[in-house]
């Protein structure tokens, strides 16, 4: 089913780096409208890459980077359609998770349409791998997604997702990224531990307290559903996945959308 939001709403905080503030504005967008950020950039894989840590979409001065935890928040609640204003060339990072911007589209109220999005469905089984790590899926009806880490730091960790509005709200929109301290600038560290008490761990920084016993692991499919909107209509598949990334996300994505039919 296609949905919207019934008014605009904003949301403002710290950019990924900590130093500065970071505003964006969601408004609805009639059916069959899709994704779009500042009024020429459409959330599809042909606008897409990953950028260090975090998908951007667009290049240059048109580029906006960490979308990929609105776009989990949208795939998670069922919204299709939405227009977003960035102020600048990061979205905000909030707490890290997809929670902030699920709080935004329920406080704009979604509107559902009774003309569902054509979901996109496997034609057959798809595998991308990148070394060791790997997204794979085959057709299911709905969408699952399988997701199994394995960080030095953390050990093993599975998650199984059932994508449902009510699962995702239960189990996955509030799960927090870690940041790899080497890639990071000196000030995420300084500023964003003073504000959501972060520690270190080998070679990331992480939360001082996790709200899931497996929150890396969680968080990692949630950056991989949000990465799955970017084929602009719901995915029908089971999907397995070791040690997703922004890169392998996308390369998979682009597999999928060979492999597919609507309708």
């Amino acid at each position: 089913m296609s949905a919207t939001i019934a008014k605009p709403v904003c949301f403002t905080g710290r950019d990924l780096s900590g130093r500065d503030t970071a505003s964006v504005r969601l408004s609805p967008a009639g059916p069959g409208t899709g994704i779009w950020f500042n009024g020429d950039l459409q959330a599809k894989l042909a606008n897409a890459r990953a950028c260090g840590h975090a998908t951007c979409l667009g290049r240059g001065r048109r580029s906006v980077r960490m979308v990929e935890h609105l776009l989990a928040a949208c795939s998670g609640l069922g919204v299709t359609d939405l227009a977003v204003e960035a102020d600048g060339a990061t979205l905000p990072l909030g707490d890290g998770s997809a929670a902030p911007y699920v709080r935004c589209l329920k406080k704009a109220g979604i509107v559902r349409y009774e003309k569902a999005t054509a979901p996109a469905r496997l034609l057959r089984p798809v595998l991308v791998t990148q070394g060791i790590r790997f997204v794979a899926a085959v057709p299911a009806a709905g969408l699952t997604i399988n997701c199994l880490t394995r960080f030095d730091e953390f050990g093993p960790h599975f998650f199984r997702l059932v994508v449902t509005p009510a699962s995702f709200l239960r189990t996955a929109a509030r799960a927090r990224t870690v940041a790899l301290t080497d890639d990071s600038p000196a000030a995420f560290g300084r500023r964003h531990a003073l504000r959501f008490r972060l520690k270190r761990a080998g070679r990331f920084l992480r939360a001082a307290r996790w709200r899931y016993r497996d929150e890396p692991c969680r968080h990692k499919t949630v950056d991989l559903l949000g990465d799955l909107a970017l084929l602009g209509r719901p995915l029908e598949a089971e999907v397995f996945a070791f040690m997703p990334g922004h890169d392998l996300n996308i390369r998979f994505c682009r597999e999928v959308q060979r492999e597919t039919e609507t309708g």
